[in-house]
């Protein structure tokens, strides 16, 4: 499945994604590449591509057995790595010493592999790890389920989360998400993603 997202401040466009989605009997891969666009592409070019393979505990949660991120901004790149549980950054050209993975799922798997909005995690980005508590769910008349969630990074510095869920093909994904506080900004699945 391939699902494609615009990224707002306010009511401006300021980035682009595409996400590609693989369920396997195997497991899953997820893979795709996000970037400024607009105005904010013009004063500060962003890129990110990341790639992440995976299994399903007997629960059906994702558990990322490989993870790839890479983050090109203006005349800076990170690349973070991590196989197992041995985190690998390197940072301008520079590699910094492993480190053990943090605890808890990876942002991607759990933003678009799972589907519902009751439980706590620990989330991460292969670096950085955030606490994210459930505060309110809801089925709607439309079809589509409404979460409200608080992150807590390692700094405690809080932002809120509202996530719109829809069901395409045989998957729950986000067609919306609304972030306030540390963290701003709009993420929309594309009209035409939902035909």
């Amino acid at each position: 499945m391939l699902l494609d997202y615009s990224a707002y401040m306010g009511e401006t466009k300021v980035g682009e994604a595409q996400v590609s989605i693989d369920l396997q009997e195997s497991g899953y891969r997820i893979s795709g590449e996000a970037q400024s666009t607009g105005l904010l592409g013009l004063f500060s070019k962003w890129r990110s591509l990341f790639n992440i393979r995976g299994l399903f505990s007997f629960g059906g949660k994702p558990i990322a057995s490989e993870y790839q991120l890479t983050e090109q901004s203006g005349s800076k790149n990170k690349h973070i790595v991590y196989q197992g549980d041995q985190v690998h950054v390197t940072r301008n050209g520079e590699e910094r010493n492993p480190r053990p993975l943090p605890a808890g799922t990876d942002f991607w798997s759990l933003l678009f592999l799972s589907d519902n909005c009751d439980d706590a995690r620990l989330v991460h980005d292969g670096k950085d790890l955030w606490e994210v508590t459930p505060k309110h769910s809801e089925r709607l008349a439309d079809g589509r389920s409404y979460c409200e969630f608080e992150l807590v990074d390692e700094d405690q510095e809080r932002s809120t989360a509202a996530v719109w869920l829809k069901d395409i093909g045989d998957l729950t994904v986000p067609v919306q998400v609304e972030l306030q506080g540390a963290m701003r900004g709009t993420f929309k699945l594309t009209d035409h993603a939902l035909d």
